[in-house]
């Protein structure tokens, strides 16, 4: 290896190393400046409006959020060291191979994450669709059984799913507290898109300040969940076929690119070594990303809740 590309190679790593510190800067001082002001508007706040029992709330930062919503448990550490090692591999690529093979190759990087976060996430909500009528009739029982409606809550869903976890570790807090928790379930219904969980925290929150009955509110709810269940996968069943065609599409295109590319190593050159090659990968990866959109937007309603 000649000197010329070490010293290329030590250039894009100390320009990376600069990146990532400023980077880390930039977050510690907005991460500050946040912190500075939730305190100066706690302090402003008048003590009138404050409610005698405070409200538990759901409160986690944009990238624990990000990775709770897919269940990926991942420290910040972790995150670091695999954005480290993929900028290092993306450098090597740059240097090695050049400027279109290090586009390309973050091109299919960044849509394989997106894919698995997307897969997971909707996992995610799947579960929480398919147990929470389960977890509804669990604490009507309990309720029937003589229970408090706080601890009907706590002993339904210690039983949950993990995915549950975050929400029945608040919600225990909470209740041990003597706070206020039915905002608890609206956060948790917003984290994971699930409207039927903020009809949920309604009851729970009617019946807390009017002591009205919540079995009518927590029984339509659960039947209604059961029907949308049933619906949803007789959609589903029939339009499997569909949405076996969209994602073919979707992925075919770059699966034919790789084998003809690894099979052939001329065309390959052509492509990644010429101006006419370069405009024909950047026009397919334009149309490409459009035809995923689209193919995107028309299942899109397919089999969500």
């Amino acid at each position: 290896m000649s000197s010329q590309v070490w010293f290329k190679l030590s250039l894009l790593v100390s320009l990376a190393t600069v990146m990532l510190v400023m980077i880390q800067l930039s977050w510690a001082f907005w991460r500050q400046r946040r912190a500075v002001s939730n305190r100066v508007q706690q302090r402003l706040s008048p003590q009138g409006e404050a409610s005698p029992v405070s409200s538990a709330r759901v409160t986690v930062g944009p990238l624990e959020k990000l990775l709770m919503r897919a269940d990926i448990h991942l420290s910040r550490t972790q995150l670091l060291l695999l954005g480290l090692v993929t900028l290092a591999v993306l450098v090597a690529l740059q240097v090695f191979q050049g400027l279109v093979v290090m586009l390309v190759a973050l091109f299919f990087l960044v849509s394989a994450g997106w894919v698995y976060w997307k897969v997971r996430f909707q996992k995610q909500r799947r579960i929480i669709h398919e147990e929470l009528p389960g977890l509804i009739d669990a604490v009507l029982r309990n309720v029937d059984a003589g229970r408090s409606l706080e601890h009907a809550l706590i002993s339904a869903f210690d039983d949950a799913p993990p995915v549950f976890d975050p929400l029945l570790f608040r919600l225990r807090s909470a209740v041990e507290a003597g706070r206020e928790y039915t905002r608890l379930f609206e956060d948790f219904a917003a984290i994971y898109s699930v409207p039927s969980l903020v009809m949920v925290a309604i009851a729970l929150r009617t019946t807390t300040r009017f002591g009205s009955s919540i079995r009518p509110v927590l029984q339509q709810v659960a039947d209604s969940l059961r029907s949308q269940q049933e619906m949803r996968r007789e959609f589903l069943a029939a339009t499997a076929e569909t949405r076996f065609t969209a994602v073919t599409f979707a992925v075919l295109p770059p699966a034919l690119a790789l084998y003809m590319v690894t099979i052939n190593e001329q065309y390959s050159r052509v492509l990644l070594d010429t101006g006419t090659g370069h405009k024909m990968l950047m026009v397919a990866g334009v149309l490409q990303l459009l035809g995923m959109m689209m193919i995107w937007r028309m299942i899109q309603g397919v089999g969500r809740e």
